[in-house]
Formats: C-alpha cells, sequence, structure tokens
C-alpha cells in the first residue's frame, strides 16, 4: 500500500513538473507585453527546444545584405527597418514599432546571405507601406523549432547557439535543419542591456 501511494505521488510531482516546464516555455518573451509580436501555438516543449506554429505573420525585409560579420548585418539592417519605421517609407508614416526582429542567414553556394526583417502589425498587414530596397514577405502557417537565450548576439556566439538546438533536436519529427538557414530573432531594442530575450529559429523543411 506505502508502495503504491509512494508511486502516485511521484507520477503527480512528475505531470507538475511538465506542467511547469510547458508553461514556462510556451509565455511570450517579456518584451511581447510592450509590442506587438507574432501569434503561435506551442505545439511541444522539450529536451532544450520548443516547437511552435505560425500563424500567418507578415515582415518587411530588407533585401541579402552580403557580410560577413552577423553583427554588422544585423546592425545595418535594423538601421534601415529603424528609418521606415520613422516615417521612410512610401506614405511618410511612422510605424508601430513591433518585436521580434529577426536576422535570417542563407547559404547559397555556400556564401551567406543576411536579411534583417522587422514584423508588420496585425493592423498594418492588409497594406504595409513599402520603401526602397525592402520588401514584404508574407509568411505561410509555418512550423519553427527554437531555442531561447539570453545576452547579446555576437559574430562568436552565434555557431555555438546554432549548434546547441541542432544537438537538441536530434530525431524530432518534423525534421529541422539548419543546413540551408537559420533565423536570430532579438526581442529586445540595442539599449536593453539584461534580462534580454533572444531565440534562434529553424523553419520546418
Amino acid at each position: 500500500m506505502a508502495s503504491t501511494s509512494k508511486f502516485q505521488f511521484s507520477v503527480l510531482i512528475s505531470l507538475l513538473l511538465v506542467l511547469f516546464f510547458l508553461s514556462v516555455e510556451g509565455k511570450l518573451p517579456q518584451s511581447c507585453k510592450k509590442y506587438e509580436c507574432p501569434t503561435y501555438n506551442v505545439v511541444e516543449a522539450g529536451n532544450g527546444f520548443e516547437i511552435r506554429k505560425y500563424d500567418s505573420p507578415v515582415w518587411i525585409s530588407t533585401l541579402p545584405i552580403q557580410n560577413k560579420s552577423f553583427v554588422g548585418a544585423t546592425r545595418n539592417g535594423f538601421i534601415r527597418l529603424f528609418n521606415y519605421a520613422r516615417g521612410k517609407n512610401n506614405e511618410n508614416k511612422q510605424i508601430k514599432l513591433t518585436a521580434p526582429v529577426t536576422s535570417e542567414v542563407s547559404f547559397n553556394g555556400g556564401k551567406p546571405s543576411i536579411e534583417v526583417s522587422f514584423f508588420v502589425a496585425l493592423e498594418n498587414q492588409k497594406n504595409p507601406a513599402l520603401a526602397d530596397g525592402l520588401r514584404v514577405q508574407r509568411w505561410k502557417s509555418k512550423f519553427v523549432a527554437l531555442k531561447q537565450f539570453g545576452g547579446f548576439v555576437t559574430d562568436s556566439n552565434v555557431g555555438r547557439i546554432v549548434a546547441s538546438l541542432n544537438a537538441s533536436l536530434a530525431g524530432t519529427k518534423p525534421s529541422f535543419s539548419s543546413t540551408k538557414s537559420f533565423i536570430i530573432a532579438q526581442y529586445d531594442p540595442p539599449f536593453k542591456l539584461f534580462d534580454r530575450v533572444n531565440e534562434v529559429w529553424f523553419l520546418s523543411e
């Protein structure tokens, strides 16, 4: 009888821990309480990763930037997008700030290029303002595998972060990989020094 009670207690504790883990992993980053973020559902959480199904977000994106420095390319792209949001667009209007800003690293012929994107708020998605050197991307519903991490993104830690998510995703279905591309999503403005939230994303193949 005692062993049965211990077993039931153990199962209860395990379930509570799983529920707690899912609630933590499934929470929006803190910045999404201040800025509008794309909506999603958490499909799976565990083993150091999370799989989300995103609805159909719209992005305003730079053209591919050729730069050996991830940080340099992201900075250049962010400046273009910030100017766009401040009114340098075909409608000469200020655009609502959102999160995250993403940097997609793509490998074409072995040479990486980076597209920096700004999530378009729902109220502007039907007819986003346009600007030279920027384009609109409309995602279909999409699965994204990701891992959250803190601090600042640097040229020296990007590779390690990508490798960590690759290791966590071994054997998962659907298949995710960084061989063609990966995305770094940054939720906080550059001047925020502490409690920063970033994510590395792999899109389903």
